[in-house]
């Protein structure tokens, strides 16, 4: 139980310090956004939720996205920390964005009975990411996880600050 109150704790902690970062990237074309989701996961079968954000550009070419999840059910209590960098697609003529992010995932394990354990895996995650207006989008997500890290994620949520009037979102 105290790992729920941790990751409460984190969540509420990276809402707080995206706020500002959010708040200001409407005036700016930095594109950085903070943003809810939710979802499921599979091996362990769980309800997933969790915050996310999308932050500067990484060698011009790819966006850095941290993220927070915490999984219920299954008998057992997950924590994973992610750390991707995105690379995005977005066809011509429409602010709709393809990407596909890659990082590596921290998974702390609590089990209702016996001892937890901390994992440290890799993710490949695609995919879509569509506007919600100026400053906002939604994005739906299908994580694969490599190694000792949950298997399958499929999440959808919702960003805020991300783009401004001339910007296309994802870009």
């Amino acid at each position: 139980m105290h790992i729920i109150r941790l990751g409460l704790m984190i969540s509420a902690s990276l809402a707080l310090i995206g706020v500002p970062t959010a708040s200001s990237a409407g005036s700016s074309s930095s594109g950085k956004s903070v943003g809810a989701r939710a979802g499921f996961g599979i091996n362990p079968d769980q309800f997933v939720i969790g915050a996310q954000a999308v932050l500067g550009r990484t060698m011009k070419i790819a966006r850095i996205a941290p993220s927070v999840d915490i999984g219920l059910g299954d008998d057992v209590t997950v924590l994973a920390f992610n750390l991707d960098a995105r690379l995005f697609l977005t066809p011509p003529g429409t602010a709709t964005a393809f990407y596909c992010g890659i990082g590596p995932t921290i998974a702390v394990f609590d089990p209702k009975e016996g001892a937890g354990d901390t994992e440290i895996g890799l993710s490949v995650a695609p995919g879509l990411r569509f506007p919600l207006g100026r400053k906002q989008a939604y994005n739906a997500e299908v994580r694969f996880g490599i190694g000792d890290v949950p298997d399958l994620k499929i999440m959808v949520g919702v960003l805020f600050g991300g783009g401004s009037k001339g910007q296309k979102v994802g870009r």
